[in-house]
């Protein structure tokens, strides 16, 4: 058998080469990892901001469809002027008359009730506050819709959310506020 002396060449790598070249691959795995779980985070936060978004032009949408009864509808707290805190029970009205719905009370409290459901249905934790742009008119409706994004980072509450009181100043809550004119 040859012993190795001193000056012969080895083949192979060391114990040492190895768990270095491990922990490297470690380290870039996990750095890799990291900005998977970012980027979902992004791309959730992104489908929710969408889904606000649509759910706000469907809204537009119903409320275009009842031109008779907008401008009053919007002046009348039972009406467009309404707030959907998270968790609130949601029930959708019934006509007084089967035949035929009152476009100014009656359309409006069925078309929010039948919003805020959705809405519920669409988004964690949704909250959303419908409001005259300027108060005392009934050109402009502004709606804002909020809901909870659990893995925020956030150290201030999203500005957006200014609108909707019960969550104004919560960091977890992300915000759409559009201002709407139906017609």
């Amino acid at each position: 058998m040859k012993r190795l002396g001193r000056g012969a060449l080895q083949h192979g790598f060391s114990l040492i080469e190895v768990l270095v070249a491990m922990a490297l691959a470690a380290i870039t795995l996990l750095g890799l990892a990291v900005v998977q779980a970012r980027s979902l985070s992004y791309q959730v936060d992104t489908e929710s901001r969408r889904t606000a978004t649509m759910m706000i032009s469907q809204f537009r949408e119903r409320v275009s469809a009842n031109q008779q009864g907008y401008g009053q509808a919007l002046a009348d707290a039972a009406g467009y002027s309404q707030a959907l805190d998270a968790d609130q029970a949601v029930t959708v009205p019934a006509c007084a008359n089967a035949n035929a719905c009152n476009p100014t009370t009656e359309v409006p409290a069925i078309l929010v009730a039948q919003w805020f459901l959705e809405l519920q249905r669409q988004l964690p934790a949704a909250v959303a506050q419908l409001a005259p742009e300027v108060a005392g008119t009934s050109q402009a409706m502004r709606v804002s819709v909020g809901w909870l994004e659990p893995n925020a980072n956030a150290v201030s509450p999203d500005g957006a959310c200014a609108a909707i009181e019960s969550v104004a100043d919560n960091p977890s809550y992300r915000c759409v506020t559009i201002v709407l004119f139906p017609g």
